[in-house]
């Protein structure tokens, strides 16, 4: 079979899937996120006084009150951010079958930057997250005292 005339079925897969993921990706850190989100100050808020309660607890020998486990719903945001590694895995895994099957190279190789960059892309924004999470932990806990004064 000549070049020519030969199918990039799995190529053209693998190039439209990291470009619906590079997509989605894109659209989670710049237009996320969609569904309604708790107020900052309140979350924080929370937050703060659960630790300093769980530290009174601590402090007077009192044991602390069961956990309650919350499950997570899929709500958009959730999806979204759960698609766009999926369908980097699945433009990588039809480029590896556009390469057992001889398909042209430079488009299965395109196929595999594109869906690679869309997983490091979703990646790099929760390590971030993660990061500034984190950072704002730390800050709430060195202030706890003055937050909720005293």
């Amino acid at each position: 079979m000549d070049d020519q005339n030969q199918s990039i079925f799995f190529s053209s897969a693998a190039i439209g899937l990291g470009a619906l993921g590079m997509l989605t990706a894109l659209l989670v850190l710049y237009a996320g996120p969609f569904s309604p989100q708790p107020d900052i100050g309140t979350t924080l808020g929370d937050i703060a006084g659960n630790m300093k309660a769980a530290a009174q607890r601590a402090v007077q020998g009192v044991p602390q009150p069961p956990e309650t486990i919350v499950q997570p719903a899929w709500d958009i945001d959730r999806i979204l951010m759960a698609a766009t590694p999926a369908l980097g895995v699945m433009g990588v895994l039809s480029a590896i079958i556009a390469y057992i099957r001889r398909e042209p190279k430079r488009a299965a190789t395109c196929g595999i930057a594109i869906s690679a960059a869309a997983i490091f892309v979703q990646v790099v924004l929760i390590v971030a997250l993660i990061i500034a999470g984190a950072m704002l932990l730390v800050g709430l806990m060195q202030n706890l005292d003055s937050i909720l004064g005293g």
